[in-house]
């Protein structure tokens, strides 16, 4: 169609050259585009509105200048060069700069400059066009930014259509499912389903996605490979102005060293790291569901306590590693032992707990534990060792000795003492050890105050000549008399001593006590024999001991020749090398040293040599026997004549008959101690009983006396 109509025509002739200005001039001053005009020198001469929104100048201020007022000098000299060349050449540029407003801020535009010419070919103007492209600019910064957030973002990025069908897909998403964007572009996002999500699952998801726009949480896909990954995923529903939704985007996270590092945390709550066993807080867990379903089953469920004899000794004389591998090997024999559905823990140190399920009958639970105890006895194997060990195993029944599992452990645990206290084996709980074991603990808590209340008393038992009835020697035995509790046996009160520290306070009080006392008799004229005072194996642990005796002596004014410090075989062959040491040091000082309960321990003839003693002790178990069994008799000769060899005194105790006095000294016993002799005693009745003046020494005291009352 041809646009130059007839009347098209008769419209155009009627344009006049005013018409034409008019027009211009509505264009020049509406136009968002700044415009300015300059002449043929590059000097402004007429500006629009528009240029003063852009650039904060009135036209007043800018006719006459040039535009290099409004350089921002972000171009270099080069870049003005190639823009006029430009122009000469082709009479026109185009291209982004940057320019200075009036408030001195530097912003983008988007300029282009033509040259106008006469008919003739003459310059007469510039124009200069040009829009602020601030907001185009951070626009496309913004965009530039979000692709690179996008490409470059940790998260796997998925964006999908409102039909879910795959749009785009950033690298992460690539690099956590092994699929392009090429491959998973058209599909929808079922391609990464691992089928461990049942139907109920997504419908939930969807659910709430529909009712918030949002949904996010942990769900298992497929990677390109086939293997099972963990994620944790965000859905966010996008919608335009009017509401209609055009896209998914699903952003997701692979979680797989997170889940492992929870599930190694969640090992770490739950099991011993050493045994691979369960420990307290997943034991309780598995008691309390064990008991509900025994209740259901109408069953019995046993709870055992295991304590392992003899382990300390193997841990402290071969070393922490040799023990762990034992632990080790003693948790695998127990979990061999028992049934499949049975439940094997360990609480820590030797302790190690079994909870037997399903039991019909209390006998089921006595035929386990002897099975457990056989297997312990039998040789251990580690590190070219063979070691030997036994078991304490305390035993309570749910639901007749407890009904939650403090209880169930609290009773098993006081079965397990009483089971240690008689030398092994297994022992069931009943009240008489709750008992027992509430009045331990009364005993612990009076025993830190005795002393400061005064309820020690010292008593001696003399040890006299085999040959002559004698006193030549006595040994001083402590006794309690408790104000409520009344007489406690030393044989009671003295293991909680040595398990609870106090012993050491004790230790040094007795010892006070001694001097004090020897002191008394030798002011009073009596001539005393050495007494013998004892130590226990946990004294050793103090890193003072030799000189913390020797300082209680030297302050007491008294001769460490009266004093025996008598230590048992036991204590003294458990840790030889630190104990030998404090031996010489106190013998250096003084003391005579006495091995107690010689014959009692399974120790090696040799060490006797190494020991400075003076006096050995034959163990009461012997000297019981003297009569009735030949083997003992002549092991007791063997020990007199070989301490005689040795230069030692040889002190009998425990004896209680005629019998064995008259045996003993056939076999020439240098010293005997017993009841058959007399108990310990107090001071006074020993003083009476047993002790005499020095007659020469009251004399003097009499003759003293006499003098002081004539001047």
């Amino acid at each position: 169609m041809n646009r130059h109509t007839p009347h098209n025509e008769a419209l155009w002739d009627k344009q006049t050259p005013e018409t034409f200005v008019l027009s211009y001039d509505r264009i020049f001053h509406d136009s968002q585009e700044a415009i300015m005009i300059t002449d043929c020198h590059s000097r402004i001469v007429s500006v629009n509105p528009a240029f003063k929104s852009i650039t904060g100048y009135d036209e007043s201020e800018v006719i006459g200048q040039t535009p290099s007022m409004l350089k921002s000098h972000y171009q270099d000299p080069e870049f003005y060069v190639n823009m006029w060349a430009s122009i000469h050449k082709d009479g026109t540029w185009r291209g982004e700069i940057w320019n200075r407003r009036k408030n001195g801020e530097i912003y983008p535009e988007w300029l282009s400059i033509s040259s106008v010419k006469d008919d003739n070919g003459i310059l007469i103007n510039y124009v200069g066009m040009f829009s602020d492209i601030t907001l185009r600019k951070n626009t496309i910064s913004k965009l530039q930014l979000h692709a690179q957030v996008f490409s470059n973002a940790s998260d796997g990025i998925m964006i999908t259509d409102k039909q879910l069908k795959i749009l785009s897909v950033n690298q992460a998403f690539t690099t956590m499912t092994g699929y392009t964007e090429r491959e998973a572009a058209g599909h929808t996002p079922r391609l990464l389903h691992s089928g461990l999500q049942n139907q109920y699952f997504y419908i939930k998801m969807w659910e709430r996605i529909h009712t918030t726009g949002f949904w996010e949480g942990e769900i298992w896909n497929k990677r390109k490979n086939g293997e099972l990954y963990p994620e944790w995923l965000s859905i966010t529903t996008m919608r335009d102005d009017k509401g209609t939704i055009t896209n998914y985007i699903g952003m997701f996270t692979d979680i797989t060293e997170r889940k492992l590092t929870e599930e190694h945390l969640k090992y770490l709550a739950h099991y011993d790291k050493l045994t691979d066993l369960p420990n307290r807080t997943l034991l309780s867990e598995l008691v309390n569901e064990a008991i509900t379903r025994t209740l259901e089953r109408k069953r019995k469920l046993a709870v055992f306590f295991i304590d392992l004899d003899r382990f300390k000794m193997v841990n402290d004389s071969l070393g922490h590693n040799v023990g762990d591998k034992l632990l080790q090997q003693v948790a695998k024999r127990l979990s061999s032992v028992v049934r499949k559905d049975d439940i094997v823990s360990r609480l820590g140190g030797d302790e190690f707990i079994i909870v037997l399920q399903n039991l019909q009958e209390p006998e089921e639970a006595i035929l386990i534990a002897n099975e457990l105890i056989s297997s312990i006895k039998r040789p251990f194997s580690v590190d070219d060792n063979e070691l030997y060990i036994n078991a304490s195993i305390g035993i309570c029944l749910y639901p007749k000795h407890g009904e939650d599992f403090e209880t169930l452990l609290k009773h098993a645990d006081l079965a397990m003492y009483q089971a240690k206290i008689q030398n092994g084996g297994y022992q069931f709980f009943n009240e008489s050890i709750s008992s027992t074991f509430l009045r331990k603990l009364d005993l612990e808590n009076e025993l830190r105050w005795a002393i400061a209340k005064n309820q020690f008393t010292l008593h001696y038992q003399p040890q006299v000549s085999s040959e002559t009835g004698h006193m030549k020697g006595m040994e001083a035995l402590i006794r309690w008399n408790h104000p409520t509790l009344g007489p406690v046996s030393p044989g009671e009160f003295i293991p909680i001593a040595e398990e609870t520290g106090t012993i050491m306070d004790i230790g040094k009080w007795v010892l006070k006590e001694v001097c004090l006392q020897l002191n008394r008799w030798l002011s009073a004229s009596f001539i005393v024999p050495s007494i013998a005072v004892n130590l226990s194996a946990r004294q050793f642990l103090a890193p003072d001991l030799a000189s913390s005796i020797h300082d209680i002596v030297y302050q007491t004014c008294c001769d460490p020749q009266h004093i025996v410090i008598e230590i048992t075989e036991s204590s003294s062959m458990h840790d030889i090398e630190s104990v030998l040491p404090i031996l010489h040091e106190l013998k250096s000082f003084g003391f005579q040293i006495a091995i107690d309960d010689f014959g009692k321990g399974y120790s090696a003839l040799g060490y006797i040599k190494q020991f400075p003693i003076d006096i050995l002790k034959i163990d009461k178990s012997f000297v019981q026997e003297l009569t009735s069994d030949t083997k003992s008799a002549v092991l007791t000769k063997a020990i007199i004549d070989m301490s005689h060899g040795m230069d030692l005194r040889v002190i009998a105790e425990g004896v209680e008959t005629l019998e064995q006095l008259d045996c003993l000294r056939t076999m020439n016993c240098d010293m005997i101690q017993g009841y058959f002799i007399d108990p310990a005693l107090s001071a006074e009745q020993l003083e009476t009983l047993y002790l005499t003046k020095d007659e020469q020494i009251s004399c003097q005291q009499s003759s003293l006396a006499a003098l002081s009352d004539h001047p």
